[in-house]
């Protein structure tokens, strides 16, 4: 049996796997709101006091790098620790992995059915590497590569990478965060709350025009979500104009990525932003700031790109990450 986690700042989700016929099959599943417990252990405990299934193996996605086995979470006052967990659960194989380490071990066990396609590409040779960009309150990464018949996922921060802006707009962009951030990562512009420096930049410099209603929205709601949901029904250009360089600037850095790593296998966007824009990131500005890349155009162009809309992706990636330890899903990761 194995107990399987994505731990999130908002929400922490828990289920029990099990291996039938050497697939992943869950039994059970519950979400808890992170911030309503003092730790991880205390959401555990909690799950397993009204379950009697024995923990053989467990792996637990977490936001944060996580470095010997040890992790600070950002967003919540938590630290943990794989020899506390181990000794809390009784467990010897236990495995503390960046949730985006986790998204991305999930990527070979996704039906077609978890996925939306925007481009099916044109794969040169045998797929061996795949690259996960994934946008929601944060910016995260992840690679898998295959080989000898493994895969192998790698853990990244490239979301802190310097932003680098490609048009004037965005020039200026960055010389606005510049005077905010000082120094400026693309994390600042695609992610939840980068929609929201995109939108005030566009406010503060005159480019476009806050009304009474988007204010009062912003008081009551997540501004990146009002931003996105206005922009995709185009009902603010404000937020039009924020969402389409949202879009370009995501287009170009996915891009990036895929020449950073030769991720010609495949392109995933997971988080919690790109299934609730799809309709938007299947227009062609996505795929022009994509392959804009000059004489690698066809590199990156080949590459197909899909949209993770499995939001239990996290937890099947855990789960199969725990199967590893156990010997049972060739999975190696680097978290």
């Amino acid at each position: 049996m194995i107990l399987a986690g994505d731990v999130g700042g908002t929400k922490t989700r828990l289920a029990f796997y099990i291996l039938e016929n050497g697939k992943l099959k869950r039994q059970d599943i519950e979400r808890y709101e992170s911030k309503a417990f003092s730790g991880l252990q205390d959401i555990i405990d909690s799950f397993l006091s009204t379950r009697s299934f024995k923990v053989e193996a467990a792996c637990f996605g977490v936001p944060g790098p996580v470095i010997e086995g040890h992790v600070k979470l950002p967003n919540l006052p938590w630290e943990l620790d794989e020899q506390d967990l181990m000794a809390h659960l009784k467990v010897k194989n236990l495995r503390l992995v960046n949730d985006l380490v986790a998204t991305a071990a999930a990527v070979p066990h996704l039906d077609p059915s978890n996925l939306i396609s925007l481009s099916a590409g044109k794969p040169q040779g045998k797929p061996r590497v795949f690259a996960v960009v994934a946008p929601g309150t944060g910016l995260g990464h992840a690679y898998l590569y295959h080989e000898d018949g493994k895969y192998h996922v790698i853990a990244s921060e490239a979301g802190h990478m310097d932003f680098a802006p490609t048009n004037d707009t965005q020039f200026a962009l960055l010389k606005y965060l510049q005077e905010k951030y000082k120094r400026v990562s693309v994390e600042r512009v695609v992610c939840g709350p980068g929609l929201k420096n995109i939108y005030d930049f566009l406010r503060d410099t005159g480019r476009g025009e806050e009304t009474e209603a988007l204010r009062a929205r912003f008081e009551k709601e997540d501004p990146g979500a009002v931003i996105a949901n206005c922009g995709m029904e185009r009902s603010a250009d404000i937020c039009v104009q924020a969402l389409d360089i949202f879009i370009s600037v995501l287009g170009s850095h996915a891009g990036n990525v895929v020449l950073m790593t030769l991720a010609t296998g495949g392109l995933y966007l997971g988080g919690g932003i790109p299934p609730k824009i799809a309709k938007k990131l299947n227009d062609p500005l996505f795929f022009q700031n994509f392959t804009d890349k000059g004489r690698f155009v066809d590199v990156v162009g080949s590459t197909p790109i899909n949209i993770i809309a499995d939001d239990h992706a996290a937890v099947v990636g855990a789960a199969s990450i725990a199967s590893q330890l156990l010997g049972s899903i060739r999975i190696r990761t680097s978290s």
